[in-house]
């Protein structure tokens, strides 16, 4: 453990996520050395901040504390983010409340200058994680240590909805704080994935689309496709620091089946899924549309899902011939979800109401759950889903409100 801990400033203001800051991105990459996961987790904090970038002071306050619980996970404790449990957390909050002293400053300071010479985002040398504007010890109020917990138990939440983690111990550490003064939370399940009527619709509306428009659609058609048949993590089929997804990422197996390669992804971890015959029948008419061969050949660099605009921050600057990353594929999804929502209001406000709360990590519940009740074996779609064990699909095989609707009613009084 470090007892002399130097922090960083990790993630950049709201305009630069997109490309991030150099310095830091070095740091990150190079971090990858010791903690398996370091670039992972950071782009789920990213992707995170980005969902919460339009309220200037929620971003501020998400901003910050993740900041802080990055740094003392990865330069205080040596640990990933997924190793955080409630002792853990314990530790941090602990160290949140007597701080090192050279942590601590008299007051707020940026936490970036830019070097007049060159333009290069640098570190505020001045940046502090702790600000005591009050002379004397550092002291927290409750009220700052339940705002804390508060917004890392919903960055916990964020992350179990993307399969990072399997608990929050921010909620638990709340919960105690708060004793019997704490409000009950009503225990209410959240549809993740869509019906199998929704789907349909969705399905429906982007083949509409694609047909209309099959320049700027048939991208969304393929991704469409991808998510809900093989149900890959979206990270999986992103560009992100050491990784991205090309056309020569299919593969295929003596044995005649196709197959998708992960690489790397959650944990480190890499698989290869077989594909469905309808997805390599939808992988050949997309890549036809790009002007390619019907399949891809061994070491084919052309990515999986490029830009349609040419790129105008970061590494992808200029470029046309690129391959998307998770913000854009995010945008994709929920923005085609959003637009087929409007197609049914009409005749359907109830689905369309639900449509518009899906997000790109629904369409991997929904492609699972679909495999599920067509009858696929669990061990084959927890390899497939990327899972360690099979307790892990217990969330897609709950009882459903339309399984529940079936059974009740057959049930009479009389």
């Amino acid at each position: 453990m470090n007892n002399s801990p130097s922090y960083l400033p990790l993630f950049p203001h709201a305009e630069h996520l997109e490309f991030g800051v150099a310095y830091v991105n070095t740091t990150v990459s190079n971090l990858d050395r010791s903690i398996v996961d370091a670039s992972y987790s950071y782009e789920l904090a990213v992707d995170y901040l980005s969902e919460n970038r339009f309220n200037a002071n929620n971003f501020k306050s998400i901003r910050s504390e993740l900041n802080l619980l990055f740094n003392w996970c990865w330069f205080t404790k040596g640990c990933s983010i997924a190793d955080l449990d409630r002792r853990l957390l314990s530790q941090f909050i602990e160290f949140c409340n007597q701080p090192p002293a050279q942590l601590v400053s008299h007051c707020s300071y940026a936490f970036f200058v830019d070097n007049k010479s060159n333009g290069e985002v640098l570190a505020n040398p001045k940046w502090r994680p702790f600000v005591n504007r009050q002379p004397g010890t550092y002291l927290r109020k409750l009220n700052t240590l339940k705002t804390q917990l508060s917004i890392l138990s919903s960055f916990f939440v964020f992350l179990d909805d993307l399969e990072y983690m399997d608990k929050n111990p921010a909620s638990v550490l709340l919960r105690r704080l708060n004793g019997n003064n704490s409000r009950i939370a009503i225990d209410v399940e959240v549809e993740k994935s869509l019906s199998p009527e929704q789907w349909k619709t969705l399905w429906e509306y982007v083949c509409r689309m694609e047909q209309l428009d099959p320049q700027k659609h048939a991208r969304t058609r393929f991704l469409f496709a991808l998510l809900y048949l093989i149900y890959p993590r979206v990270s999986e089929i992103s560009a992100r620091a050491g990784y991205t997804p090309l056309m020569s990422s299919f593969t295929k197996h003596r044995g005649g089946d196709w197959l998708f390669q992960v690489p790397l992804s959650k944990g480190g971890k890499a698989r290869r899924i077989v594909c469905p015959d309808q997805l390599i029948k939808e992988l050949k008419r997309y890549r036809l549309s790009l002007n390619l061969t019907e399949l891809p050949v061994p070491e084919e660099q052309h990515p999986l899902f490029i830009r349609h605009q040419i790129g105008t921050h970061g590494r992808d600057a200029g470029l046309i011939h690129s391959q998307l990353g998770i913000t854009s594929i995010q945008k994709i999804v929920t923005t085609t979800l959003i637009d087929c929502a409007n197609s049914i209001e009409g005749s359907n406000p109830f689905d369309a109401q639900e449509l518009r709360s899906y997000s790109v990590h629904s369409m991997r519940h929904t492609g699972i759950s679909a495999a599920i009740e067509s009858g696929v074996p669990l061990s084959v779609v927890m390899k497939s889903a990327g899972h360690s064990d099979l307790s892990t699909l217990s969330i897609y095989t709950h009882t459903s409100l339309e399984q529940q609707s079936s059974a009740n009613k057959v049930q009479r009084l009389d």
